[in-house]
This record gives structure tokens, sequence and C-alpha cells, in this order.
């Protein structure tokens, strides 16, 4: 199945901050950030259903992937062909509300 990704405006707020924060300490470390991530993005398109569940709270299903090299976890759903990501969250802060 092809899936689709569609992001949230929380994620992309949060994916800037990030990709902001990296580059502000050295421009090849927020490439490396953004590569880490669509290869996160990449693994999650060809195999959604894979990665653990985060939460099944008020009948969603979230999942999420943690990226090798960053403190940062995907959060997201997959609603048939559609995957949603809610959030790029900094696991060093406040967790995710379900």
């Amino acid at each position: 199945m092809d899936y689709k990704l569609v992001f949230s405006s929380r994620s992309e707020s949060e994916t800037k901050d990030a990709l902001d924060y990296y580059d502000h300490i050295d421009a090849r470390l927020g490439e490396r950030f953004f590569i880490e991530l669509l290869e996160a993005y990449q693994k999650i398109i060809a195999a959604p259903q894979y990665y653990s569940f985060v939460s099944s709270v008020r009948k969603r299903n979230l999942r999420d992937i943690k990226l090798p090299s960053f403190p940062y976890v995907v959060i997201y759903e997959v609603a048939g062909d559609v995957i949603n990501i809610i959030s790029v969250m900094n696991s060093y802060r406040k967790p995710f509300p379900t």
C-alpha cells in the first residue's frame, strides 16, 4: 500500500524549532538531524504498523519511532493509507499529552 504523510502544524513547528536549534550550534548538525528525520519518515512509510504503540487512549492508536542520534521521537497514527505525523517531540521535555 502507498501511504501519504500528513503533517500537523505542531509537528512542523517542532521540526522548525529543532532545525533552528541544531543549525545554530552547527549547520552540519542541523543537516544531520534533518537526514535522520527523513530516514525515520521513510521507515514509517515502509512499515507503519511495525513501531510500538505510545497510547491507544480515546480511540487513537499513536505510535512512535525514535531518532538514533538525537533526543527526538516522531509520534504518528495510521488512518487507512494516511499517516498523520502528530509530533516531532523532544524526549527531554514534558511528555506528549494523549
